[in-house]
This record gives C-alpha cells, structure tokens and sequence, in this order.
C-alpha cells in the first residue's frame, strides 16, 4: 500500500512541474546576431513538434516548455539547419553557417526573402529570392519565419495549427501542400491572431498567393520522386496548362504509392521480491496508395473582376496496415503470461470538391465571394485477433471485426466586402454552412 502511495505523489510531483524556460541566441558565421530565425523544440524520440518561436533582432530568443526529452531546431532561410540535444535551460550562442546546396551559387543580398508587417499579417516575398528553391508548398511554409510545417500539418508559433487559404479558397485537403511547388508562389502571410471574418475556432491563418501566370498556348511539366525505405515509395505528377487571353485551363493529375514499417521492441524490468520482466514487441507494415486530379477554369475580364471554378478528385484505393503485438512477462525468469494480438485495417475514401469564386472591386469597394460543395465516402474494415495465455491458465482467444461506413456532405459560401477606412479597413460580410453526416 505503501509503494502505491509513494507512486501516486510521484505522478502527482510531476504533473505540476512547472515549464522549463530555455534562453540562446543564434548568431550566422560571422558572429553576427541573426534575426527571424526559426527556433523550435522537438520531442527527441519521435521529433514531434513541441514549441517554437523566432530570434529577436539581437538574436536572442526564449522558448517554455514543462517536456523532458528535447531536441532544438535551428534554421533560417539561406542557411543549414542545425539540431542540438537539449541538455540545459541555457543554450547559449547557435552559430548557422550558409547552406552548402547555396556555395556553388551566387547568393547576393538581394536573394534573401524580405519580411514585413501588413495589416494583420507578417508577409514573406517568395518570388525572385531563395525560398523559390524550396520545393514542395510543404517545404516551403516549414522556411517561412514563425512557421512549422511537417506532412501537411502547418503550426504558427504561439498560435497553434494554421488554417491554409491558397488565392483566397480554403485548403481542405493537405496533399495540396505538396501538388504546389514553391516557385509557383508569389509570397506568403502569417496571420497569428485570425479576426471576426474567421471562424471562432482558427488559430491562425496562413494565405499563400501564387504568381500570376505568364504568356499564352499550352504548357505542361512532370514531377516524378523516388525512395527506398523498407520498400519502393513512388510519386508521379503531371500538370498541365492552357491560357488565351483572359481564359485560364489547368488540370493536375497525381499518385503516390507507400510503403514502411513501425516497429518497435520495449523491455521493463521491475525489482521487488522477485525480478519482473515486460517484454513487448510491435510491428506494423502499411501500404498506402493516392490518386487524385483537379481541373481548373479561371477568367479575367480586366484588373478588376474575375472568376473561376475548379474541381478536385481524391481517391485512396489502399491504406492497408498490419499490426502485430506479443507481450511476454516472467517471473525470475520463468514465464508468467503471455499474449500476443494481430490486426488489419483497409480504409479507403473517395473525395469530391467544387469551389466557385469571384474576385472583384466596384469602387472603392472589394468583393470577395467563395462557394464549396464537398462528397466525401469512406470505408474502413478491422479486424483484430487476440490470443492470451494467463499465468497456469488456458489460452483464451478472442476476435473482433468491424465494418464502419461512413458518408459525409458539407456545403459552404462566404462574401466579404472591405471598404478603405481612415487608416484601416472596414469588413462586412456573411457566410452560409450545411453539413451532413450519415454513418
């Protein structure tokens, strides 16, 4: 009863621990205090993202956080990321050095992103500097001051998950981040504190403005991506492109097959009268697979109104993951009980979306008006297999199977108009949801 006790204030020490606050300052490679660098902690066993802030312009930055276990994370644009294991509150002086993909390149100072307050938000230019280089949407945002991005899910820091608007229509769909290539965008805004023209809910808002596109006739490109771990992984993108005049038609096909393993072996000794042994081992091999396509219609009439419509396709045939677990617990090294469960699920979905915008001013007045129609099905069967042995028992065996279907409708429109007002704006507008769900 005792042992029990002790173990309870053990936990309940240590869940008012109070946050660790972790000071430094990052200087580039002449000793220089290096402003607008991003500075974050990751879990270190599985570097989940934890807190994250910017160095101010001496340099110096502070970061809190109540987790064992870290690792630091350096990086500003033009420069090679840096991580460190975190082994006290005080990290002193991190020095970046140029990133060594840029040496072979002439890097003039005019190549370096400018970063600016406007409105509400914190504008980074893109075009015609480094970030064009980055990559996927993905990689960009993950470079973009006070942002951190990984696989689609986009933090602000302080602020929390960012919800992500490209041209001024909603991104519903993260794959989105890496069909958009960085040196398609034009700049990017960070808005940490969202207004009323936002739902209650966001946190932040991310808005990615792409570039204008230049010249006429049909245009297409290919993006094609390779790996080995465990297995082939393969991504295939084809885009293509046709304008005239004011008309614009663009079209996107996509697939992408994975394939990894989760695999894990945990071992737990306990001493008391007698030595316990836990001896878990975990192994989960999953086969993914995604299609999707999207067409596009935009017209200009002049530099004051536009409209268009686009269309997005997803498909996702296979998410086949298995899952295999055997637990064993001894006793003095003698078996004591044993168990050991198997599982499969397949969830496949299919995803429809329509978007229909315009774009306009009439006077002084703007006008921004977005409509959205999503169908989304989903299918998702387990089963789950479990055999235990108890300590001088019979082995039991237990199965579970589940078929969840899944049915969901979501329609949406929004206009907004904004009027110049002494040194701000005025915003009026309304917005209309419907959404369903059958299961």
């Amino acid at each position: 009863m005792r042992q029990i006790l002790f173990f309870l204030l053990c936990l309940c020490a240590a869940s008012i621990l109070p946050a660790q606050t972790y000071t430094g300052k990052v200087t580039d490679e002449k000793n220089q205090p290096l402003p607008y660098a991003n500075v974050v902690l990751l879990s270190f066993l599985d570097s989940a993202f934890v807190t994250g802030t910017v160095s101010d312009e001496s340099g110096a930055f502070t970061l809190k956080s109540e987790k064992p276990d870290l690792l630091l994370r350096v990086s500003s644009i033009g420069y090679a990321t840096l991580y460190n294991k975190v082994e006290k509150p005080d990290l002193g002086t991190i020095q970046l050095l140029p990133d060594a993909q840029l040496l072979g390149e002439v890097v003039v100072k005019g190549d370096l992103p400018k970063v600016r307050l406007r409105g509400d938000a914190m504008v980074t230019n893109v075009a015609g500097t480094i970030l064009e280089k980055a990559g996927t949407g993905n990689d960009l945002l993950d470079r973009i001051p006070g942002v951190s991005a990984n696989d689609g899910t986009v933090n602000v820091f302080g602020s929390g998950n960012a919800v992500i608007y490209i041209n001024g229509r909603k991104m519903r769909n993260s794959s989105e981040l890496d069909q958009l290539s960085s040196d398609n965008v034009k700049s990017v805004e960070v808005v940490r504190n969202p207004g009323a023209r936002y739902e209650a809910s966001v946190k932040a808002v991310i808005r990615i403005i792409t570039k204008k596109a230049q010249g006429e006739g049909f245009g297409f490109n290919n993006r094609f991506y390779t790996s080995y771990q465990y297995d082939w992984n393969v991504l295939d993108q084809f885009n293509f492109n046709y304008r005239k005049g004011g008309f614009d038609l663009g079209g996107m096909l996509f697939g992408v097959n994975q394939k990894f393993e989760d695999n894990k072996t945990i071992i737990q000794r306990t001493y008391l009268d007698k030595v316990w042994e836990q001896a878990s081992g975990f192994n989960s091999p999953y086969h993914s697979q995604t299609l999707s396509a999207m067409l596009s219609l935009n017209y200009q009439f002049n530099e004051n109104h536009s409209i268009g419509a686009r269309y997005d396709f997803d498909r996702r045939p296979k998410n086949l993951q298995h899952i295999s677990m055997e637990t064993s617990v001894t006793r003095d090294e003698n078996e004591y009980e044993r168990s050991q469960s198997t599982g499969m699920s397949d969830y496949t979905d299919t995803r429809h979306l329509l978007n229909m915008y315009y774009n306009g001013c009439a006077g002084d007045w703007s006008l921004d008006f977005n409509a959205d129609g999503m169908w989304t099905e989903s299918k998702n069967p387990q089963y789950t297999d479990e055999l235990v042995t108890p300590a001088g028992g019979v082995q039991t065996e237990q199965s579970v199977t589940i078929l969840a279907l899944t049915e969901n409708r979501l329609y949406a429109a929004k206009l907004i108009a904004e009027h110049p007002l002494w040194s701000g704006n005025l915003s009026v507008g309304t917005e209309y949801t419907y959404s369903s769900q059958m299961s």
